[in-house]
């Protein structure tokens, strides 16, 4: 698990920098309007770091169980039959993860020769920030099969 907490640990510390460069970048974009100097490669720089940051970030959210969902009738439900329904679910998304890592990759292929328009990065290094996040998603996902499985109701899947 130490390896787990050390790629916790990488994300958010990634997921820090490219927000907070998304802030700075955004911030520069905002002062150019009201000076003379034109900044085109901004809304660019802009696009591909809140790419990156929601490619950091939503392994994260996976980890700590933090997705944002409709528990209206789970409460309902005893807590025995709640932890088999929560691990269906993270098999489900772990599973569609999965399957969605290879179409990801050919995607990020037709990025392969083509750049961007003012910075000139090959926008294959740009598409492949979803196959990186189908990874994560899906390495988490049965992360949390096992926490849940396990009964640890901590946040995140560490025990």
């Amino acid at each position: 698990m130490k390896a787990v907490n050390v790629l916790s640990r990488l994300l958010k510390l990634l997921t820090i920098v490219t927000f907070t460069a998304l802030v700075i970048v955004v911030l520069i974009q905002i002062i150019g309007r009201y000076s003379p100097f034109s900044f085109v490669w901004t809304e660019e720089l802009s696009r591909f770091l809140f790419i990156y940051a929601i490619a950091f970030s939503a392994p994260i959210a996976m980890e700590k169980r933090e997705y944002v969902r409709v528990d209206l009738f789970l409460n309902f439900l005893p807590g025995k039959f709640r932890k088999y329904y929560d691990a269906v679910v993270y098999f489900i998304i772990g599973a569609f993860s999965v399957f969605l890592i290879s179409h990801s990759y050919d995607f990020a292929l037709l990025g392969r020769n083509q750049s961007s328009a003012t910075l000139a990065i090959e926008m294959y290094y740009i598409n492949l920030s979803m196959m990186m996040t189908f990874v994560l998603l899906s390495f988490y996902s049965f992360l949390n099969i096992y926490a849940v499985l396990k009964g640890s109701q901590k946040e995140g899947v560490q025990p």
